[in-house]
């Protein structure tokens, strides 16, 4: 999803969670921080030319529905890991305990 850049207003193509950020029309580094409020179904940034402060803008970027499914698949996989670490812990300590 394109922004616009917070010291010309050109489209940005990329990524705002990306960690090399420039702007193809000025050239100027962007850097961009997420926020913790969730604005509903999308993610919110606070984006800024480097070195500029007075360029800050808050931006939202909608979730996609790829990036809705990989997070999904994440939270899955994370869980049954979690979960059975769990286990694996608990039969270690069962089995040092006999």
């Amino acid at each position: 999803m394109p922004f616009p850049c917070p010291g010309c207003g050109a489209a940005v193509t990329a990524n705002p969670e990306g960690w090399a950020l420039r702007c193809p029309s000025c050239l100027r580094v962007i850097r961009s921080r997420a926020l913790d409020a969730m604005a509903g179904d999308s993610r919110a940034y606070e984006i800024e030319v480097v070195g500029s402060p007075e360029t800050r803008r808050r931006i939202e970027v909608p979730w996609s529905p790829e990036e809705d499914t990989r997070l999904r698949r994440w939270l899955l996989w994370s869980t049954v890991i979690t979960l059975g670490l769990v286990g694996v812990l608990l039969a270690a300590a069962w089995w040092a305990a006999r």
